[in-house]
């Protein structure tokens, strides 16, 4: 099944005061463009269309001209309905789903698109939204009334649909001069039929406003590292992010010795203000004799959520001559995510000898280098 991907970048983002259009606002090193297209170079995504004003084709153009999805930057319209029908005309003919999504959103995660494409190829449409947290009132002439907040939704995008019904529905709404559209799913819903929800995130918002910019800058952002170093012995397993590496030799130590996962767990205390793993987990206590350094972990976890603490990223380097690691840094990842309750992209993991030096280079010891970032909402 051929996935194809719009991406709604066409407006100025003068509401953002920048002076020049939002999409192109540096967050360290990369576009809040940048960031959102990141999201859709994916194996399943057979082509992007990105709509473009004027002023923005060459900078889309050059951002995009050595991606290996077959990408095109098309001009955009006066309004978004119109942009989204220019670059529906330009969509390969053989694409069955078409992901429409606004560049704005660079926050969508991966089971936000997943789910909605699954839920499309099924029953042709498919919209993220959320709930409401607030209340309601409807101005109603010089007056307001109370509303029930639970019979509304915020409606985000992604917005997915079967390619040729959309396609029909924007064919359809220009043929009847209609022009007045918010969005692809109204016009779904107007000459297709109902529409399909999935489950948005409030997390996946809109960068509409500079006040929005702060996003990217969290007042309340806390960086922590960690490190550790346990010795290689005979008859002792070696485990490292709770998974068992074969190996003649394995880590010594009063719990199971996990030394990625105490660096990681020391990296997290250190950024959330915490004493370390040897104040809070003593080796002078029997009841930690030989424990899964996994149990400790989700007791750290456990500690940063009580105190507020969410973990925003997580990166490792694991030092050891032998043996070698790379074929299981992925499974390493999983776990580790899994037992945090984390996205695997949140967490890295890298591997490296010392080239013979020292007590890593002489195989008698792994040590790890473990850095973190934390922050509250």
């Amino acid at each position: 099944m051929k996935i194809s991907v719009i991406l709604a970048c066409a407006g100025s983002g003068t509401r953002a005061n920048l002076g020049f259009n939002k999409l192109r606002y540096d967050i360290g090193g990369m576009s809040i463009f940048e960031k959102t297209l990141s999201k859709f170079i994916r194996d399943d995504i057979s082509q992007i269309v990105i709509t473009s004003s004027n002023e923005d084709l060459e900078y889309f153009t050059k951002c995009t001209q050595n991606l290996e999805i077959p990408t095109i930057v098309t001009l955009g319209g006066a309004t978004r309905q119109e942009s989204i029908f220019n670059a529906l005309q330009v969509l390969d003919a053989n694409t069955d789903i078409v992901v429409i999504h606004d560049g704005a959103r660079p926050f969508v995660t991966k089971e936000i698109i997943d789910e909605a494409i699954a839920i499309a190829k099924k029953d042709g449409s498919a919209i993220a939204c959320t709930t409401l947290i607030d209340s309601l009132r409807k101005i109603d002439g010089l007056d307001t009334k109370a509303v029930n907040r639970k019979d509304y939704l915020i409606v985000q995008t992604p917005q997915v649909f079967k390619y040729d019904s959309i396609l029909r529905a924007h064919n359809m709404a220009r043929e009847a001069q209609k022009q007045d559209f918010l969005d692809d799913a109204s016009i779904y819903e107007a000459y297709i039929g109902k529409v399909s929800i999935t489950k948005g995130s409030k997390e996946n918002v809109k960068i509409t406003n500079k006040d929005d910019l702060k996003l990217f800058t969290p007042n309340n952002f806390y960086v922590g590292c960690g490190w550790d170093t346990h010795e290689l012995v005979e008859n002792r397993k070696l485990i490292l992010g709770g998974i068992e590496i074969p190996h003649t030799k394995g880590l010594l130590g009063h719990s199971d010795a996990d030394v990625l996962t105490h660096a990681i767990m020391d990296a997290l205390l250190s950024a959330s203000h915490n004493k370390d793993i040897g104040h809070l987990f003593p080796d002078t206590d029997e009841k930690y004799k030989g424990i899964s350094s996994l149990l400790l972990l989700k007791e750290v976890v456990k500690i940063l959520k009580k105190d507020g603490y969410k973990i925003n990223n997580i990166s490792a380097v694991i030092m050891a001559q032998k043996p070698k690691l790379a074929p299981h840094l992925d499974n390493i990842q999983k776990c580790l995510a899994n037992e945090m309750g984390i996205d695997i992209s949140q967490i890295s993991l890298t591997s490296t000898t010392t080239e013979k030096l020292g007590l890593v280079g002489k195989e008698e010891a792994i040590s790890v280098n473990a850095y973190c970032s934390l922050y509250k909402e």
